[in-house]
């Protein structure tokens, strides 16, 4: 369905200094004065917004950035206070309304800077809106046109397109919600190979289309490093949970028993992963990842990933590994 995945994690100034200069389908940069113009919000702001917001929302979703130059690098920023209550809550506002019918699922960042940053100026931020493709397909903007991401630029809709976008909303769109660790994690230090930490990860799905899945797989593929024999124990205790072995991978795949109705999110999946002093350095330098694949009904397979060491409970068991037992 598309290779955009929401950010599971807030935006920050190393992440976008990661970006690179290229814009393509999922990924469009405008710089502060397409929405400041040095005293007030600029005259075309809301007209342009409306644009981008269809393009994204009727296509495979995506991310908007505000305050980024050409060379995908942040221009010194936007005022955070341009509107009362501050520009981020000013921006949700307007981006729901921008679109007809009105936008339901979005985010906003604002990434600010530092003493030693000196790309985002005080009092100023860099804003990323992620815009995940929507169950509400077509949105019409403001202009009364339909638009579309089309070989990274947003694109007028052709009836034909718009008529490609009504079919796509008649099946499910099935998006991870959530996915992440479950409880602490368990510290073994009676394996005579050496200390251990046991980690449960749970996924969510949540059916963000109009469409009611009726069949829904979830696929979490976990580095083989990772799973020993008791990791794997505990998986197949979850009724319904089959574990596949791939090159360096191990699949668990669960269907979902019941039909996920729109707007329902639901817990699907739970896996366990081991992490030991053998391991401990790929995953703290976010070698390992944990991916998945979610099927629903006739749709396209959704895909994601991301690295271990993103979580605080990975990181905690990491310190843990590394501390000698009190006597």
């Amino acid at each position: 369905m598309s290779n955009f995945t929401p950010s599971t994690s807030p935006w920050t100034l190393t992440r976008l200094g990661e970006l690179g200069p290229d814009e393509h389908d999922f990924q469009e940069f405008k710089g502060s004065a397409w929405l400041w113009d040095g005293k007030a919000v600029a005259g075309w702001f809301h007209s342009a917004l409306s644009k981008q917001v269809s393009a994204f929302a009727n296509s495979a979703g995506g991310r908007l950035f505000i305050g980024i130059d050409d060379n995908g690098l942040p221009d010194g920023g936007v005022p955070v206070n341009i509107k009362p209550g501050g520009t981020r809550s000013w921006l949700e506002d307007v981006i729901r309304d921008a679109v007809a019918p009105s936008l339901g699922r979005y985010n906003v960042f604002e990434v600010h800077g530092g003493p030693d940053q000196p790309e985002i100026g005080p009092g100023r931020a860099v804003y990323v809106i992620e815009l995940p493709p929507s169950g509400e397909a077509p949105h019409q903007a403001l202009d009364h046109r339909y638009y579309l991401r089309i070989a990274g630029k947003s694109q007028p809709m052709g009836h034909v397109h718009v008529q490609d976008v009504l079919r796509r909303t008649r099946s499910p769109i099935l998006a991870v919600a959530r996915i992440g660790p479950y409880g602490p994690h368990e510290l073994d230090r009676g394996d005579p190979r050496g200390p251990r930490a046991f980690i449960c990860l749970r996924a969510s799905l949540r059916n963000e289309g109009r469409t009611l899945a009726h069949h829904v797989g979830l696929e979490l593929r976990l580095p083989r490093a990772l799973v020993s024999k008791e990791a794997r124990r505990r998986m197949l205790e979850q009724p319904g949970m089959q574990l596949s072995q791939l090159p360096g991978t191990l699949a668990a795949f669960r269907y979902h028993p019941t039909p996920i109705f729109p707007g329902q999110e639901v817990s699907v999946s739970a896996v366990w992963i081991g992490v030991h002093n053998s391991n401990r350095a790929a995953v703290s330098d976010g070698a390992l990842r944990v991916g998945w694949r979610v099927w629903a009904d006739d749709a396209a397979p959704v895909e994601g990933e991301r690295p271990l060491a993103t979580w605080g409970v990975v990181q905690r068991a990491l310190r843990d590994l590394r501390d000698k037992p009190k006597p």
